[in-house]
């Protein structure tokens, strides 16, 4: 791609996101200061890549998944918001009772988009002791962890009693990570190691009435996925600190903003949902700026 095509590319992409409408070649012509019938040869070559669909003869072009990506991609790193919004932030994240829901609400604030705030221990306690009881319908897990917390599972899977107890005494402790499964209590041992990760992480939610406003909202699919990011447990693996990412496409019509961070114990990342058309370089700052913030790395 030359940079005549890359600069057409963009410029179209920005006008997609700010219009919600296939982008004429008059207007890119104009904006670029291109002679029209030299726009119309750099389009058509953009097309070809695969960057750009054109919906109807008579319309204007929209960009693929692959426009998308490769503009949000050109934005990395991002640039952080203004040093003084990023000190505002600060004060009032230092005065908020629950910090870490007060950021969500922030980054839904500030971007517009619904935001997810996913929170992991660096290191998993010790499991002292796993007790498993019949539930109807399922079992009971019970974890004791090191320092005295207990947590506690409910697996939708039925077992014979004399089959938990045979679980039971391979999962005396203690330990860090499951021991191997009993041959036929493979199942068993994942839905546990499930539980257990999951019952060690944190997540805080906010916003999915912000997906409403977009048009893509009257997808009913588009809801649909966006729910299930939105709920879901999210990635085993979080976006490493210091580091901002972006996903564009990889649940369909959908993109995602993610800003890794380490804070004391915990790892942790800032997550901001949308769909492709994202206004991606808001989202960015937002996303950078505020895990700055909640680490206390945004001076300077």
């Amino acid at each position: 791609m030359t940079g005549r095509q890359r600069a057409i590319l963009h410029l179209l992409v920005e006008e997609y996101i700010r219009t919600q409408a296939p982008v004429p070649s008059a207007r890119l012509a104009e904006g670029l200061g291109l002679s029209p019938a030299l726009c119309r040869y750099e389009l058509i070559a953009l097309e070809e890549m695969g960057y750009l669909q054109k919906p109807h003869a008579s319309a204007g072009r929209v960009p693929t998944r692959q426009a998308f990506r490769q503009y949000s991609l050109s934005l990395l790193p991002p640039k952080p918001l203004p040093e003084a919004t990023r000190e505002r932030l600060q004060r009032a994240l230092e005065g908020a009772r629950e910090p870490e829901a007060f950021l969500v609400k922030m980054a839904v604030g500030l971007s517009g988009y619904p935001a997810l705030l996913r929170l992991r221990p660096r290191r998993s306690p010790r499991v002292l002791q796993v007790h498993l009881s019949p539930l109807e319908g399922g079992t009971l897990a019970v974890f004791v962890l090191e320092g005295g917390r207990v947590k506690e599972a409910r697996l939708p899977l039925t077992l014979p009693a004399e089959r938990l107890r045979q679980a039971e005494e391979a999962l005396s402790g203690p330990f860090l990570a499951l021991p191997e499964a009993p041959r036929g209590l493979e199942e068993l041992f994942a839905h546990l190691s499930r539980a257990l990760s999951a019952g060690l992480s944190l997540t805080y939610r906010e916003g999915l009435s912000e997906a409403l406003k977009e048009p893509e909202a009257k997808d009913r699919g588009f809801l649909e996925r966006l729910v299930g990011l939105y709920e879901g447990e999210g990635e085993e693996v979080l976006t490493p600190p210091g580091r901002v990412d972006v996903r564009v496409g990889e649940v369909e019509g959908l993109s995602q903003v993610q800003a890794g961070f380490a804070k004391g114990e915990w790892l942790g990342e800032l997550v901001l949902l949308g769909p492709m058309r994202m206004r991606y370089l808001e989202a960015l700052s937002v996303a950078l700026s505020l895990s700055q913030v909640y680490t206390g790395q945004h001076a300077g």
